[in-house]
């Protein structure tokens, strides 16, 4: 099974981020590789995301089920094919000057050998252009720290 951990800190409050991330219907809009995005209900405590992702020319649309503990983290898995297992964690954590450290802890697994020959390929990299994301996202959103008046961003630099 393949790990990957990544960790970054934010110039933004906790709760912005957290929101940004939690907002998984919103995830074609900014994330890299998601094509589409249907929430399905729940299953206790848990919300089913049936998400259509490409990378590498490789497209596929599975189920997962994330738990949501705002603002601290969210948890991500899923054991459908394409994957034999994928578990994420969003960690969200107060860092000094009001900024957010954002960690993600990815294990991964796929059913299919020649699938994950080339998901093994893209995937990481695909993660870290999604943690970048989320740091424009929250910008667009809420505007660029430091920034007089507050209020939403345009998304482009002062």
């Amino acid at each position: 099974m393949a790990t990957l951990r990544l960790q970054r800190d934010l110039p933004f409050p906790r709760p912005a981020v957290y929101d940004v991330i939690a907002d998984v219907a919103r995830y074609p809009d900014f994330m890299p590789g998601f094509k589409a995005v249907r929430t399905e209900g729940w299953d206790d405590d848990r919300l089913l995301v049936r998400q259509t992702v490409g990378a590498g020319g490789l497209t596929t649309t599975f189920l997962s089920r994330a738990r949501f503990t705002p603002p601290q983290g969210i948890d991500i898995v899923s054991h459908e094919r394409p994957f034999e297992v994928l578990h994420q964690t969003w960690g969200f954590a107060e860092a000094a000057h009001g900024r957010t450290r954002v960690t993600l802890e990815a294990e991964y697994a796929m059913a299919d050998r020649v699938a994950g020959a080339v998901f093994n390929r893209v995937f990481p990299a695909l993660l870290r252009s999604g943690l970048n994301a989320v740091g424009r996202r929250v910008a667009t959103l809420h505007g660029r720290p430091g920034r007089r008046g507050g209020g939403r961003g345009t998304g482009r630099a002062p």
